[in-house]
């Protein structure tokens, strides 16, 4: 999801000169702060998957260089 698409969702309008956001209800930034929870954990995940398919490379390598 990119800025412009986050903006319509939420109905959001950003300040250009201060470069920040209004929000006018609390239900505005709980859905932006969930938002951004989800975007955390995707990123955890990522670099989980980037481990694991490390590690069963390695162990691919062990096995093959065995036999």
């Amino acid at each position: 999801m990119n800025e412009e698409q986050l903006n319509v969702v939420l109905g959001t309008i950003s300040e250009p000169v201060k470069n920040v956001y209004k929000l006018t209800s609390r239900k505005q930034a709980e859905e932006i702060q969930r938002i951004v929870r989800i975007f955390h954990i995707n990123e955890e995940q990522k670099n989980k998957h980037k481990m694991l398919a490390i590690k069963n490379l390695a162990t691919m390598k062990v096995v093959f260089s065995n036999n």
